[in-house]
């Protein structure tokens, strides 16, 4: 929640400018002549002042008082012995409609709580408190409502209701400001609020998906059936997963991870360990969607699956570099392209890597192998793109039920003993030079 109040507050921030430099804008020319700096300078110290000033204080006790209430309404107790109670601050500068609203007391789930949940004007004091069931009566929710809208009620000169802003709950809606401001009805305004939000930091899983998708826009290859969302797993056993239709799963910890990177990006900030391990899991994801199959061509069995996500954590790890630049950022934590503990095809990868050295293969000619065979091979044959890589990049000649077998190996075997396997066999190497 405080993020996206953040957030609130840092969109709001923006059309107060726009609004501010769009009545500014009028003072330039008279008589379609452009006026002199001193008559100019003199009306915008006026708007200035009325903006940062007298504007500003308001609008602070508002923020100031909204968070609060949407942070008590976070923290409700939803065990069923409270109802909710409206209170002003009960002295003589409360005003006499927001009075009439004092003790009114109603379940949480009321109406009422939806329009009418304080602040509900400029420099309101008003607050709600949770009270037991069994300590005080129950108002008439109809009377309290029609109270609640007298309360938000202040026609203006147009004949337009300009309190009618604050009906809405904080906590509910998780905002700061009323969403129904007359700053966000001004001319341009979503051009505004466009342009805000692609520099305003990501706070949600919404947020995540929707750049995600710039992405996708970007880079259609990726997505070979499209790209649908970013979403929540519960899922305790995995980091993240897809159905390699444009729909990946990801860890809540690494969805926030994965914010606060691309939100380093935006602020010219070095991404930190933690998070480019965040991204090189969505990335990982991201590859399963490169495949142009898209599915398995019958139920896998656990072995394919195990030599699918080898190929797939290899490709997507060598690739990170590339995927930090497309995303405007640059890879600081370069050890991720060789060791990526948090993922469980860590040993595997890394047996992979060793096996690329032990055959003296040339390695970014084994990764354009491994990845041609990922992208356009479907996904029970990345046995092939793996054997292949080695046996068409190798200074040595391989028979490719041997190198089928060592790449089960690698596979299966702690890191430790695949390396002492391959330093026992080093007599496949012998005498078997290819000529390349």
């Amino acid at each position: 929640m405080l993020a996206k109040l953040q957030n609130d507050t840092f969109v709001f921030s923006g059309l107060r400018t726009h609004a501010q430099l769009l009545e500014a804008s009028t003072m330039l020319m008279e008589d379609g002549k452009i006026r002199g700096f001193d008559a100019f300078a003199k009306d915008f110290n006026q708007v200035n002042t009325k903006y940062n000033q007298n504007y500003l204080e308001a609008e602070w006790q508002f923020a100031v008082s909204s968070s609060q209430s949407a942070g008590n309404w976070a923290a409700i107790d939803q065990d069923g012995r409270y109802n909710l109670q409206y209170r002003t601050a009960n002295d003589d500068r409360v005003r006499a409609d927001h009075a009439a609203l004092q003790n009114i007391t109603l379940p949480t789930d009321d109406p009422f709580w939806i329009s009418y949940y304080p602040p509900n004007g400029w420099r309101c004091r008003c607050v709600a408190v949770e009270v037991l069931k069994t300590k005080y009566e129950l108002s008439d929710s109809v009377k309290a409502n029609e109270a609640g809208d007298r309360a938000t009620t202040k026609i203006g000169p147009d004949g337009k209701n300009r309190s009618a802003i604050f009906r809405f709950n904080p906590g509910m809606e998780q905002k700061v400001f009323p969403p129904k401001h007359p700053y966000n009805k001004l001319k341009r305004a979503e051009e505004v609020k466009m342009a805000i939000k692609e520099i305003a930091p990501l706070s949600s899983t919404e947020d995540l998906s929707k750049h995600v998708q710039n992405y996708a826009t970007e880079n259609p290859e990726m997505f070979q059936r499209g790209y649908k969302k970013i979403m929540p797993t519960r899922a305790v056993d995995e980091n993240g997963s897809t159905d390699g239709n444009g729909t990946i799963k990801l860890q809540q910890h690494i969805i926030d991870n994965v914010n606060a990177a691309i939100n380093n990006i935006k602020t010219g900030k070095p991404t930190t360990l933690q998070q480019e391990t965040a991204l090189s899991t969505l990335h990982h994801e991201i590859w399963h969607n490169a495949n142009k199959h898209g599915v398995y061509p019958h139920i896998p069995t656990k072995a394919e699956v195990k030599t699918m996500e080898l190929a797939n954590e290899f490709v997507a790890r060598k690739t990170l570099p590339q995927f930090m630049e497309k995303i405007g950022g640059k890879l600081h934590n370069t050890e991720l392209t060789e060791n990526r503990p948090n993922t469980g095809y860590n040993t595997m990868v890394r047996n992979y890597d060793h096996l690329i050295k032990w055959s003296k293969a040339d390695p970014n000619n084994v990764l354009e192998t491994v990845k041609n065979n990922l992208i356009n091979e479907n996904l029970k044959s990345q046995k092939a793109g793996l054997v292949d890589g080695i046996i068409k990049n190798s200074e040595f000649k391989f028979k490719k039920a041997t190198m089928q077998k060592i790449i089960k190996y690698a596979e299966d075997l702690p890191e430790d003993r695949f390396m002492a396997l391959l330093e026992a066999n080093g007599k496949l190497l012998t005498g078997n030079k290819s000529g390349k």
